[in-house]
């Protein structure tokens, strides 16, 4: 008699599973950088076996939210000035890539939904709540990449995005800098509704520039007190 059929889906969606979570772990907070990252401790706590968390750490590994140590095991990467640097300066070309080719062929169901994440992050800064801002944020940007409609173009801003992601609790602790976003992601999206690529590209440069430039501050600050905050 035949395997059941639907045993590999099922194998594939713990795998997704474990990874997602994992991510989360690593994005919010949780899992800091530095942290050692236990396959035996790990399953224990997502209740499953170790081959799958093996799996998902290696997409981990691959999106950069995870590094193998030299004598063995895994860890979140610590948090590095340089890559900080490189991450934001290629995040800048891509970002504004995307929204010049958005403002040149973004479909009305693109407007949509970036006009649906920006309400969704005015309510979340009219409620103080950075949480739901933040994945509201990350929609918004996600939207413009997927409005370029460049499908290698998106698929290099992903990982991109996930290990950028790292830096952005950061971003959440700076006076102010949520309500400068909000307004910056307003004027991004207006110049791509209005179809010009060049002031969309500039403004969505312009943004990622002064978040690399509070992150690569408070990280050049913590290095002097002695520990890079995240």
């Amino acid at each position: 008699m035949s395997s059941p059929r639907v045993a590999p889906l099922r194998r594939r969606r713990l795998v997704d599973d474990a990874t997602q979570t994992l991510r989360d772990a690593i994005l919010d907070g949780r899992f800091t950088a530095g942290a050692r990252l236990r396959q035996t401790n790990l399953a224990d706590q997502l209740a499953i076996s170790r081959t799958p968390v093996r799996e998902a750490l290696g997409r981990l590994q691959h999106e950069g939210l995870v590094e193998l140590l030299p004598r063995g095991g895994v860890r979140v990467p610590v948090l590095a000035l340089e890559e900080g640097a490189e991450l934001y300066d290629l995040r800048e070309v891509l970002d504004g890539l995307a929204a010049r080719l958005a403002a040149q062929r973004a479909a009305p169901a693109s407007f949509a939904r970036l006009e649906k994440s920006l309400d969704r992050m005015a309510r979340s800064l009219a409620g103080n709540n950075a949480n739901q801002w933040f994945g509201a944020h990350v929609a918004f940007h996600q939207e413009i990449f997927q409005a370029s409609g460049n499908a290698r173009l998106i698929a290099l801003s992903a990982v991109v995005r996930l290990s950028i992601q790292r830096f952005h609790p950061v971003l959440l602790r700076t006076p102010h800098r949520l309500a400068d976003a909000d307004r910056e992601h307003r004027a991004i999206h207006a110049a791509i509704a209005a179809g010009d690529g060049e002031r969309a590209e500039q403004l969505a440069r312009a943004h990622i520039v002064g978040a690399k430039e509070i992150v690569l501050k408070v990280m050049v600050q913590g290095d002097r007190d002695g520990a890079v905050q995240a």
